[in-house]
C-alpha cells in the first residue's frame, strides 16, 4: 500500500532551487511533524543533495526499516517545514537540530555561515526588500542572499539589490556620485522626485559569458537611506514587471 503523504502534489510550491533530492521520515511526510534534526552527509552521486531530514521520535528500529523514509525532493520537503530553508546551502558535515526554544540552529562544531543563504520566497504584490524599502512585483520570486546583497529571482529574471545610509551625506552630493557610475552606454535614462524619493533608471546592454544580458538599474535615494538595484531579464515581456518596480518604489520612513 502507497503512503499518503501530509501533503498533497497540487499544495507543493516552488520555495526553493533545484538542490536535488533528500531523505525524509514518515514522521514529517505523513504525521506532519516539522524538522527536529537535519543532517548532511557528502553527496552519494548525481542530484544527491546530502541532506536527511527528521521529525523527532524515530527509534533505531524504525530507521532499520527503509519503507518508514521517503526520498524527495528538497523543495517537496521544504514544503512541509519552511523553517529548514535558510539551512539549505551549509555544507556537509553540517548537523542540525530544533532547540528548547523551536528554533532551528546549528550543533556542528567549525561550521561557518554560507555566503549564499536561501530565504524563503516572494508572491504576488507589495513586498519589503529591507526594513524601509519596499515595491510590487508580478510574479512568484525566490530569494537568498548573495555575498551580502539581496536577490530575487525566477527563471530569466533576477534582481540584485544593496541598501545603504547616507551616512552623513548630503542628498545631491550622493545623487551626484551616483551620476558618475552611469555607464556612458546607457539607454532610457528616466529620473523623478516624488514623496522624498529621487529615483534614476537606465537599460543598458552588457555582454555576460560571451552573451549578450539585458540590464535596468535603479538607484533610490532619500536624506538618510539609499537604494541599488540591478535587474537582469531575458524576455522583453519583462518590462512591464520592471515598470510596476519603478512605479511603486517606495521608502518608508525617508
Amino acid at each position: 500500500m502507497g503512503k499518503t503523504y501530509k501533503l498533497k502534489s497540487e499544495n507543493i510550491e516552488r520555495l526553493v532551487p533545484d538542490i536535488g533530492f533528500a531523505f525524509a521520515t514518515d514522521m514529517i511526510t505523513v504525521e506532519g511533524k516539522k524538522v527536529d534534526y537535519m543532517e548532511r552527509h557528502k553527496p552519494d552521486g548525481d542530484g544527491d543533495s546530502g541532506w536527511i531530514f527528521y521529525g523527532g521520535g524515530e527509534t533505531q528500529e524504525y530507521l532499520d526499516d527503509p519503507d518508514n523514509t521517503s526520498m524527495l525532493s528538497v523543495n517537496k520537503i521544504a514544503n512541509y517545514d519552511p523553517e529548514i530553508i535558510e539551512f539549505l546551502t551549509y555544507p556537509p558535515g553540517t548537523e542540525i537540530e530544533r532547540n528548547e526554544d523551536g528554533r532551528l540552529q546549528v550543533i556542528s562544531q567549525g561550521i561557518s555561515k554560507p555566503e549564499v543563504v536561501f530565504l524563503p520566497p516572494v508572491d504576488v504584490g507589495h513586498i519589503k526588500v529591507t526594513k524601509n524599502w519596499g515595491f510590487n512585483i508580478c510574479s512568484h520570486m525566490l530569494k537568498r542572499i548573495d555575498k551580502g546583497s539581496l536577490v530575487i529571482w525566477r527563471p530569466g529574471f533576477t534582481i540584485w539589490l544593496d541598501s545603504y545610509d547616507a551616512n552623513g551625506v548630503g542628498l545631491d552630493e550622493r545623487i551626484d556620485r551616483v551620476m558618475t557610475y552611469i555607464s556612458p552606454d546607457r539607454t532610457a535614462f528616466l529620473e523623478s522626485r516624488k514623496g522624498g524619493v529621487h529615483k534614476i533608471r537606465y537599460h543598458l546592454q552588457e555582454v555576460e559569458y560571451g552573451k549578450e544580458q539585458n540590464a535596468v538599474y535603479v538607484f533610490a535615494l532619500t536624506e538618510s537611506r539609499e537604494l541599488h538595484m540591478a535587474i537582469y531579464y531575458d524576455n522583453p515581456s519583462d518590462l512591464s514587471e520592471i515598470e510596476e518596480i519603478w512605479k511603486t518604489l517606495v521608502c518608508i520612513g525617508a
